[in-house]
């Protein structure tokens, strides 16, 4: 469930240009979990570098074709 939520954060910063500039905007690792906690999005560190490097290999694909 942790890497699901992972990948759903990683798919959110791609497309939803609000959700991304909240994100960004978000001041500390306490305010930037919060906003996770709100969005349904906890995961921890090693699920997150596995859905990057998920996300990754895709765009790599995609630029391969």
């Amino acid at each position: 469930m942790s890497l699901d939520n992972a990948r759903r954060f990683v798919e959110k910063m791609r497309e939803d240009q609000d959700f991304r500039n909240r994100a960004l905007q978000t001041q500390g690792s306490e305010n930037l979990s919060s906003l996770l906690q709100e969005e349904g999005l906890v995961f921890d560190q090693k699920d997150l570098v596995h859905a990057m490097a998920e996300c990754m290999e895709q765009l790599a694909k995609m630029n391969c074709s």
